[in-house]
C-alpha cells in the first residue's frame, strides 16, 4: 500500500509541472477575424437578419460569393417585395456597397454554414 500511495503522489506531481502542449480553442464567443466586414454587416443587414453569426450561417462560403457578384445582383432581388428592405437593396445597389464588398463578404464568408466558425449557440 505504501509504494502504491508513493507511486500515485509521484505521478500526480509528475502531471502538475509537464508543461500543457496542447492549447486549447477558446470557447464561447468566436473573435471575428474581419472587423471591418462586420461594421459594414451591422450597419447593412443586422437590423433584420440579427448578428453576423446568424446572418452568415445562413448560406455558404460560395454562395455568399454568388450572392455578392454582379454588384449583387441576386441578392437585392431575393429582397426585393419583402418589407422594411428598401435601404438595403439602395445600399447594394450603390457605391458604398462596391466599396465595401470584398470586406463584407470576407466577413459573411467567414460565418458561413460550411466555414471552421459554425454558430452552436446563439
Amino acid at each position: 500500500m505504501g509504494a502504491e500511495r508513493l507511486f500515485l503522489t509521484l505521478l500526480t506531481a509528475g502531471l502538475l509541472v509537464l508543461p500543457i502542449q496542447v492549447q486549447a480553442k477558446p470557447r464561447g464567443k468566436h473573435v471575428v477575424k474581419e472587423k471591418v466586414g462586420q461594421q459594414y454587416y451591422l450597419r447593412a443587414c443586422a437590423p433584420c437578419h440579427g448578428p453576423g453569426k446568424i446572418g452568415g450561417n445562413m448560406a455558404t462560403q460560395s454562395e455568399w460569393k454568388a450572392l455578392l457578384s454582379e454588384h449583387a445582383k441576386e441578392l437585392a432581388e431575393l429582397h426585393e417585395g419583402e418589407r422594411n428592405t428598401t435601404a438595403v437593396i439602395d445600399y447594394l445597389r450603390g457605391p458604398r456597397f462596391e466599396k465595401e464588398h470584398d470586406r463584407l463578404l470576407k466577413f459573411l464568408q467567414e460565418f458561413a454554414n460550411d466555414s471552421e466558425s459554425i454558430p452552436t449557440c446563439y
